[in-house]
């Protein structure tokens, strides 16, 4: 019966995470993500830390060399390792016994962790690797040693496992340096507990993984070559410098408001079970996940970058949490709320601006009025590259060209025409059309009255914006 309850929830993950995969129009990130991955095909990708680590672009390279470049594609593996994620859980049952079918079964029909399981982005990777660490680690930690004892057994299998999750999570994104800096907090009293000769193995495999991905598999050193080109300062420097300049703020209870709207059953017995954890249940499971919850909830609300994905490193520890206290019913109640949740953002209306997931949304607008592009011999495209983008990726096998002035451009016949709003002003074409382009809505600051309509009817909780093209054609 327990392998078929795990087999039905394994199955309604995949269902969540396949059905329709290619629907939506690829999204800003995607679209950027896209030029990456062919630079890889290409063999001349280098580092960026605006864009992350190189983990994702190896990783997907191959899957667009032999099935070709498409949405479906694009997403492809994050969304198997999204069903590998709830399969991981299933491990956790050594210490939480039956809970865990609970814990796979919240992260299966998590809205934001699905529609991030649906997505050309990193987030999956993160928590694929963040549950795995944490599994081996605590398989490391069952055993009791010490620390200057020399010996290699299964323990020591168990710390390097845990140390290869750790570098392959080092090469996804650069919150790799907080789950890092997080996971020594939390072990700074148990050292002790972890044999010098394991850690040196472990730190060994850590650093050949770290290696073969930033020096581009062995081919490119420049990375190591001083110190300013380490990945590991470039990546805190950027970070830092996005966090001063506040790039993308928001408010400190971003996440909290996310969270409420999504996940509130959830959440409600996540407060259960750290209180219990506070009134003395404090084994050594519950205290790492109580620890890492409590500790991304506190840093990434303190962080100036408030974006949406960010929130899924709170979710993961709360969602495991959650299960350790449910029972059937308050299970059922919790995974009914976020099912339907889940399928209105991802299923129903996978672009909706309302949707507080959803970062700056792409229209269908885009894909299906470039379709129409084919019957002309150019685009021009007059807009930035902030702008641009995802525009030009559906427009690849087109004759694009882009400009910052009308007045630089000298129209062809037989040509199509795309301008923001500023540069539309300054062409006088009769033939035009409109492009939505993306929504967007700020919701931080919510009518509380349409709360229950966005809940039903996912109706915006305040007013819609959107960036339009106006499509010209001579």
């Amino acid at each position: 019966m327990k392998k078929a309850i795990a087999v039905g929830i394994i199955l309604l993950a995949a269902l969540l995470r396949l059905y329709d995969l290619g629907n939506p129009p690829l999204f800003f990130d995607e679209s950027v993500h896209s030029y990456f991955v062919n630079a890889v095909l290409k063999g001349s990708y280098r580092y960026d830390p605006a864009f992350h680590g190189p983990l994702l672009f190896y990783t997907v390279a191959p899957i667009i060399y032999f099935l070709g470049e498409n949405e479906f594609t694009l997403r492809l593996l994050p969304a198997v390792l999204g069903i590998v994620l709830v399969c991981s859980i299933f491990l956790y049952r050594r210490y939480i016994g039956d809970a865990a079918y609970f814990a796979a079964l919240f992260v299966a029909v998590s809205p934001v962790i699905v529609n991030y399981s649906r997505f050309y982005r990193e987030d999956v990777y993160q928590l694929l690797f963040t549950s795995l660490v944490i599994y081996f680690l605590l398989r490391y930690l069952e055993g009791r040693r010490s620390w200057k004892e020399f010996k290699v057994d299964r323990y020591t299998a168990y710390l390097i496992s845990a140390s290869t999750f750790l570098a392959l999570f080092s090469a996804v994104k650069e919150t790799f340096y907080v789950f890092a800096a997080l996971l020594l907090i939390y072990l700074i009293f148990d050292l002790k507990r972890i044999r010098i000769f394991d850690a040196f193995l472990a730190l060994l495999a850590f650093s050949i993984l770290y290696t073969t991905f930033y020096t581009n598999l062995w081919t490119d050193f420049s990375a190591f070559k001083g110190i300013e080109n380490f990945p590991a300062v470039r990546a805190v420097e950027y970070w830092k410098y996005q966090h001063d300049i506040a790039r993308i703020s928001g408010p400190p209870y971003y996440y909290f408001e996310l969270i409420l709207i999504y996940d509130l059953p959830a959440f409600l017995l996540a407060l259960v079970a750290i209180y219990r954890w506070l009134k003395g249940e404090k084994d050594e499971f519950t205290s790492i996940f109580v620890f890492l919850f409590l500790a991304n909830f506190f840093f990434y609300s303190c962080m100036q970058e408030k974006v949406p994905w960010l929130v899924v490193h709170i979710e993961f520890p709360m969602f495991i949490l959650a299960a350790k206290v449910a029972n059937r019913k308050s299970t059922t109640l919790a995974a009914i709320y976020l099912l339907f949740g889940c399928v209105m953002l991802n299923v129903v209306n996978p672009v909706n601006p309302a949707e507080p997931a959803l970062y700056l949304p792409t229209q269908y607008d885009v894909r299906e009025i470039s379709a129409n592009f084919v019957n002309y011999d150019r685009v021009y495209i007059l807009a930035t590259a902030g702008e641009y983008w995802p525009l030009v990726w559906y427009l690849k096998n087109y004759s694009y060209f882009v400009y910052q002035n009308f007045e630089d451009l000298k129209i062809q016949p037989k040509s199509v025409i795309v301008a923001n709003q500023t540069q539309a002003a300054e062409v006088y074409l009769t033939n035009r059309e409109t492009m939505v382009v993306r929504c967007w809505t700020f919701w931080t600051k919510p009518e509380i009255n349409k709360i229950p309509e966005f809940l039903i009817l996912r109706r915006p909780l305040a007013e819609v914006y959107c960036m339009n093209f106006t499509i010209f054609y001579t």
